[in-house]
């Protein structure tokens, strides 16, 4: 039997039905009484429908079981069959220590036009006449209201993607946009995008209430469906979101766009270091074709990712990059790296690494705290003076002769910074590191240590440089104190007099600052770290603690001796510009030439360029905190020097952190008989938007003379000055709105690049700089005063 047999059949069946049904109604109708039809055959017709009924279905089972049967199941399964798909997880977020996301799974969202709705159809008629029957007139009415509805709608929404986006970074204007679109509508192009662009879920919420989207509430057609709310639809995706920008970027860490056998893959930084934890576990669903339409069954369910929960202050880092990239740019610097470590635990509370991108612009690239294998230069002194303390070569007020800052060791000249003023002359192995003396410490060591150099160099590694300090940062690299055993070819006449003052090593900057930590915390070297717990559902399954890598670097009196050099280098040595009147930071500088990469120190302009830092600690009578500052290659307008360069970076961060964790109260501060002491600048922007603010506050509103210009700031005491324009220098923007910077920089030539919301809170090139038409500046936006 084949399936057109059993329809006939079926066909037969209800056609004998139907007969006796008529043939009883009838028959009732020629004077069988009601009730009796009802009452005495009535019985007897349900059976016998069961028994029909009973009988179809029977034959339904056996053609089911039959080859034809099975055939026609067969290709049933073939055109829409059942199938097993992966269920992607939720990625695990990142935090920092306060415990706000530094890394989120979120939905985004994409609006797209469908033209070829139905709703549209009318505006492809042609207009009835207006003399036209009233059934025309009232087509023609239907139509008119449709198409000036959707005219003002595209309007509408034209106007709210101005706002919510900047048109021009993709050289549009709101015409450009709604050419589009009604090339869209030409089409009739069901996927036609608004813009193309990602909607975070608070933005797409807010778009919902909106102009062309909200419902009207009162009036004739209150609670109708807006026509845009029928043209447009979403398509939704989850994408990783990274709340605080730029801010430790490289060590946060990112992922691949594209997602690795359904899981996301992370591509450096925590993000790669916990990448399988933080992937999740792909679940499995099944989808099948069920009455006209597809349904899906979890038969595993996905296992989203462990959370990381990191060491990171935000807020801190937000100071600390600020800092850096205020140095960079006013050294016009190729690089800078700062670090902030916790004394007593070794937590990485901050860590920054900004590199030139354009003129003026830093980005966050390269990891260079934990890769840059550089040579570390005059911070390297204090642990060749540690060594010979221990070793009890050389005590600190022995004296040593450095002369006019020139000594000849090994066929080349070691050279101190003051040599072409005549050099220190006789003076402390103390003041050889207070006063940073190449000649001083290499003699030093050379002395003590030229007929066994490996020895120098083993103490050196016992100091933690020889150290695994196995961090969490994929790439990270170890440091690198060669001995002369390792590579009797590579160990010349010279090597051990350079080692002595930072040279012939490749030392990471993190490495510095473990051991300048160690000193700070007693002679206990801590390992560096970056998280502090994984975390699955909110319930803790790992918990990383502070680990000692070497419980004593040296021995009580050497690190007592060190101390107190350190605290002098800032106080009468070459880092006086980290000192402060808040805080006291003991720490030392760092100079160094670098390689040209062509056998020398000059680049092609024939120009020695250097790397520049300053490591220390604070306050030094009760040390919280350790910080390096490392600065590559500034400007050869300015003469180079870790502790003019560098040195006052740390000031500004520990100043900082002072307010931040000690304020001091306001009725303690030294009030200044001047008003003008206390007159700060609170707004800028168009003088006729800050002069009509202040005219509806009621505020004495200032008299501005032509040639006050169209921009203007406003101090505390309400006096309003211009706010120079001059060509060829970048402006003040700092303090405007967003809208005002944007205009006032593109008036004058200037590319600005917004990052963040708010107003102008920093430019990427200070006010009044030389700036050639076009220049990008960066504008960060935020909310603070």
């Amino acid at each position: 039997m084949n399936l057109r047999t059993l329809t006939a059949q079926l066909q037969t069946f209800f056609s004998a039905a139907k007969v006796l049904a008529l043939g009883l109604f009838f028959k009732s109708r020629r004077g069988v009484e009601w009730h009796r039809l009802t009452h005495d055959r009535y019985p007897w017709i349900v059976a016998l429908l069961s028994l029909m009924m009973l009988f179809v279905m029977i034959r339904i089972v056996f053609f089911i079981l039959s080859p034809d049967g099975r055939r026609y199941a067969e290709m049933a399964r073939q055109v829409n069959p059942p199938r097993y798909s992966p269920v992607e997880p939720m990625r695990g977020s990142i935090y920092a220590r306060d415990g706000r996301p530094v890394a989120v799974t979120s939905p985004v969202y994409r609006l797209f036009f469908d033209f070829g709705h139905q709703a549209l159809e009318p505006l492809r008629h042609p207009l009835p006449p207006k003399d036209g029957d009233s059934k025309q007139q009232a087509e023609r009415k239907r139509i008119l209201e449709l198409r000036a509805e959707y005219e003002a709608g595209l309007d509408s929404l034209a106007e709210l993607m101005d706002k919510t986006f900047d048109l021009s970074e993709r050289k549009l204007t709101k015409a450009k946009l709604k050419a589009r679109w009604r090339q869209g509508f030409q089409s009739k192009s069901r996927h036609c995008a608004v813009y193309p662009e990602d909607l975070p879920y608070i933005q797409y919420r807010a778009f919902e209430q909106a102009e062309p989207f909200v419902v009207k509430k009162t009036g004739p057609n209150r609670n109708k469906k807006r026509l845009f709310s029928k043209l447009i639809y979403t398509e939704n995706e989850s994408r990783r979101v990274y709340p605080f920008g730029s801010l430790a970027y490289r060590t946060i860490g990112h992922i691949y766009d594209r997602t690795e056998g359904g899981l996301t893959k992370g591509r450096f930084g925590l993000e790669l270091r916990y990448n399988d934890l933080l992937r999740g576990e792909l679940g499995e669903k099944l989808s099948f074709y069920n009455m006209g339409r597809y349904e899906q069954i979890i038969s595993r369910p996905p296992v989203d990712g462990v959370s990381v929960y990191t060491t990171l202050d935000m807020d801190i880092q937000s100071i600390v990059e600020h800092n850096l990239r205020e140095q960079l740019t006013f050294l016009e610097a190729e690089s800078g790296t700062v670090v902030l470590m916790e004394v007593a635990t070794g937590k990485v509370v901050s860590i920054s690494n900004l590199q030139r991108t354009a003129p003026g612009v830093y980005h966050e690239t390269v990891n260079m705290a934990v890769s840059d294998m550089s040579e570390p230069g005059s911070t390297f002194k204090v642990a060749s003076m540690m060594v010979a303390l221990d070793d009890g070569v050389i005590h600190p007020n022995d004296t040593i002769d450095v002369g006019n800052g020139l000594w000849k060791y090994g066929g080349k000249i070691v050279r101190d910074h003051n040599a072409h003023h005549g050099g220190y002359g006789r003076i402390s192995a103390a003041q050889t590191i207070v006063k940073s003396s190449n000649v001083g410490v290499a003699k030093i060591i050379t002395r003590a240590y030229e007929s066994r150099p490996d020895d120098y160099v083993q103490k050196i590694r016992n100091l933690g440089f020889g150290a695994d300090l196995k961090l969490e940062i994929d790439g990270y690299e170890k440091a690198r104190v060669r001995k002369r055993a390792d590579n009797p070819d590579r160990w010349y006449n010279t090597t051990l007099g350079w080692m002595s003052y930072g040279y012939e090593t490749q030392i990471p900057p993190i490495y510095t600052l473990a051991f300048f930590n160690a000193i700070a915390n007693g002679g206990r070297y801590m390992r560096p770290y970056f998280v502090s717990e994984l975390r699955s559902r909110n319930e803790v399954i790992k918990t990383f603690e502070p680990t000692v890598v070497h419980e004593r670097i040296c021995k009580p009196s050497t690190l007592t001796a060190i101390q107190e050099m350190l605290r002098r280098v800032v106080t009468e040595g070459t880092g006086k510009k980290a000192r402060s009147p808040f805080v006291a930071i003991s720490g030392k500088s760092g100079t160094a030439q670098l390689s040209s990469g062509r056998g020398g120190y000059r680049d092609s302009t024939g120009h020695i360029r250097h790397q520049v830092s300053f490591c220390a600690y604070f306050p030094s009578e009760a040390p919280k905190y350790s910080c390096i500052a490392v600065i590559r290659r500034p400007s050869s307008q300015f003469s180079a020097g870790g502790g003019v360069m560098a040195a006052p970076i740390i000031r500004k961060i520990a100043e900082s952190l002072l307010a931040l964790e000690a304020p001091i109260t306001l009725d303690s501060l030294h009030r200044s008989s001047s008003p003008r002491a206390y007159t700060k600048e609170i707004a800028s922007g168009r003088a006729s938007t800050l002069l009509s603010v202040m005219a509806q506050q009621g505020w004495p509103t200032p008299r501005m003379s032509k040639a006050s210009g169209s921009f203007i700031a406003v101090d505390t005491a309400l006096h309003a000055h211009s706010v120079p324009t001059t060509n060829g220098r970048v402006p003040a923007v700092v303090g405007m709105s967003a809208m005002d910077a944007v205009y006032l920089l593109r008036k004058m030539g200037y590319s600005p690049r917004l990052r963040g919301a708010g107003n102008v809170l920093g430019q990427s090139i200070s006010a009044g700089t030389p700036a050639a038409v076009g220049t990008e500046v960066v504008l960060e936006l935020g909310f603070g005063s």
